[in-house]
């Protein structure tokens, strides 16, 4: 199918998730959803629009700072085994295409990537367990207004499968297994396959307190030996305990995970271990986060997100080793109405780079006036107006505001953006 094509098809789907996003036909049903994130903006000169993200940290803040186009579509199909009611047994199927650019290769964009595939079969044996196999977004841990995922096992895997919502003394437990394929070319660019077998265990809904519940998390890793560069088998695990409260319009999470060697991903979006050639030493690497988010609705006058997060990564080598990154932000909406309100994002990253022997600070403002669907941190669809402001170090001089395209900050330690942005999901 050519893009005119794939580009007329989002055109006539759109205006039925106003109406209806999920059909029923006896024991069948189809459901459509899907997510689209679009702006135009611009820097200075009329140059693109720069991203504003220290240098060594996993994540920006997100507010008037994502000059990119992400969309994704997904289509499901259900099917209950039986019309009786007391049998609630059913099979599903997701399939997801998404696509992705960054300004000022937009002209690329194109949806022409499997995000989702699996097949689920849920309540075939209790009124909870689910066993799946496929790819899939595997019950990812974020901050939002960073966009910064801490855990994120399925996502850009090759496939995983498992079991969910078992039975488990006071909680349940949910097993996967899932599969990487790491393709990349060598120092001599010849293209390297090598490939990883990960398994997430999750014990979850644990009650420890009034509106309080606790989750324990462990992973194995094992990344397979690469003959071609003299690659050994390496593994890793990890560990972790995140707390989520939740009381009426307000939930916070606070999160402890500690990986070592190939457990430690390459980005938040990539669960591919750490490599040799990417200057970690994976015998001896580790990695260890703490954050935590607050998110509170004071409706119908203000709602904001709160978050502050310490992590600290040691790639193993001998001397000059760690990248240490302190973070703080928080993203203020005040309704003036039901659709219309104000957002303020601000954002400070403090990075100390032993390896490239540099720290500094990364300063973000954003100012947006927001048309949205109705009053709440996360109502969508929304339009914003966002006018960006940046300060940096000046040991970050070039390393910041110099992409993506003809982004003009280069030689900078400030810098501005303008623009609008058209984010829904449905």
């Amino acid at each position: 199918m050519n893009k005119k094509r794939i580009y007329l098809l989002i055109f006539l789907l759109f205006p039925f998730h106003t109406y209806a996003n999920s059909i029923t036909t006896g024991q069948q049903s189809f459901e459509f959803h899907g997510y689209l994130r679009h702006g135009l903006g611009l820097s200075e000169s009329g140059n693109t629009q720069a991203i504003f993200q220290a240098p060594g940290a996993r994540a920006k803040y997100r507010l008037g700072n994502e000059p990119e186009t992400n969309m994704e579509l997904q289509f499901g199909y259900r099917y209950k085994m039986s019309e009786s009611e007391l049998d609630q047994a059913y099979v599903q199927g997701i399939v997801m295409l998404d696509g992705f650019k960054r300004h000022g290769e937009s002209a690329d964009f194109a949806i022409d990537n499997l995000a989702q595939g699996y097949l689920s079969f849920n309540k075939f044996f209790d009124n909870e367990t689910k066993l799946w196999l496929g790819r899939r977004y595997y019950d990812r841990k974020s901050i939002h207004i960073m966009n910064h995922y801490w855990l994120n096992a399925g996502q850009n895997s090759q496939a995983g499968t498992g079991i969910e919502d078992i039975t488990a003394g006071a909680g349940k437990l949910n097993i996967a297994l899932f599969r990487y394929e790491d393709n990349f070319n060598d120092n001599t660019s010849t293209s390297q396959l090598i490939n990883t077998t990960n398994i997430d265990t999750r014990w979850h809904d644990l009650n420890v307190g009034e509106n309080l519940k606790l989750t324990l998390w462990l992973g194995l890793s094992l990344r397979h030996s690469l003959e071609a560069l003299n690659y050994d088998d390496q593994t890793g695990y990890g560990v972790a305990g995140w707390l989520d409260y939740k009381s009426g319009k307000t939930i916070n999470t606070t999160t402890i995970i500690y990986q070592t060697g190939s457990s430690i991903a390459q980005s938040d979006f990539n669960p591919n271990p750490i490599r040799e050639d990417l200057n970690w030493d994976l015998e001896n690497a580790t990695s260890y986060e703490i954050n935590n988010t607050l998110t509170q609705e004071f409706l119908p006058d203000y709602s904001v997100q709160w978050t502050a997060l310490f992590r600290e990564e040691d790639h193993g080598l001998t001397s000059n080793s760690k990248i240490s990154w302190v973070s703080i932000g928080a993203r203020p909406i005040v309704y003036f109405s039901q659709h219309l309100n104000l957002a303020i994002e601000v954002g400070i990253d403090y990075i100390d780079d032993e390896i490239n022997n540099r720290s500094g600070t990364l300063s973000k403002l954003t100012t947006a006036l927001q048309v949205s669907a109705s009053r709440g941190f996360k109502s969508r669809p929304v339009l914003r107006f966002f006018v960006t402001l940046a300060d940096w170090s000046d040991e970050f001089r070039g390393l910041i505001g110099n992409t993506p395209g003809d982004a003009p900050y280069a030689d900078e330690t400030q810098g501005w953006t303008i623009g609008a942005q058209a984010e829904v999901w449905w």
